[in-house]
């Protein structure tokens, strides 16, 4: 397994301006990690790998001067919660009712880090409409602590948790 999984986002930028690492690298390193322990831990409702590593791409060419300056977040991997809306992606809140609700804005946070260069990767899992303390639902059944897949996560962010801790 990679390290690179787990490098803070401030030596991932700095090795990026530098050119000691790729965003793609990056992007492929987060991958390989969130495929390792999917669907063990159910942290993800919806997977975005193949636009990610096409943004991560992207992110390259700005730090090699192809294309227009790297911006703040440049090429860093993230997830966002399914709560939050990214147009053109799913949102269904972990409901039935909106399992093929299609988002047709972006949520601020959401735009704020697409602006910014971040890649989103994944949509994190919650419970339904993210209001119980445990993350499990209907839709996307039990998210599982990575430490012991036993236990579940406590919520409402419990995919975003599940993933980071993973």
């Amino acid at each position: 397994m990679s390290d690179l999984a787990y490098i803070p986002a401030s030596d991932a930028l700095a090795k990026f301006r530098s050119r000691e690492l790729s965003p793609v690298e990056l992007m492929q390193a987060t991958i390989d990690r969130a495929k390792s322990v999917e669907p063990a831990i159910g942290a993800f409702a919806d997977q975005f790998f193949d636009d990610a590593l096409e943004a991560a791409q992207e992110a390259e060419a700005r730090y090699t001067g192809r294309s227009a300056d790297p911006r703040p977040l440049e090429g860093l991997p993230g997830s966002i919660k399914d709560e939050e809306a990214q147009t053109g992606r799913r949102n269904t809140n972990a409901s039935l009712i909106f399992q093929d609700h299609i988002a047709d804005h972006n949520s601020p946070i959401v735009e704020r880090v697409l602006e910014a260069g971040g890649i989103v990767h994944a949509r994190t899992r919650t419970p339904e409409f993210s209001c119980m303390p445990f993350t499990h639902s209907r839709l996307w059944g039990v998210t599982r602590n990575p430490w012991n897949l036993a236990f579940d996560v406590g919520g409402s962010s419990g995919g975003a948790a599940a993933s980071l801790a993973s």
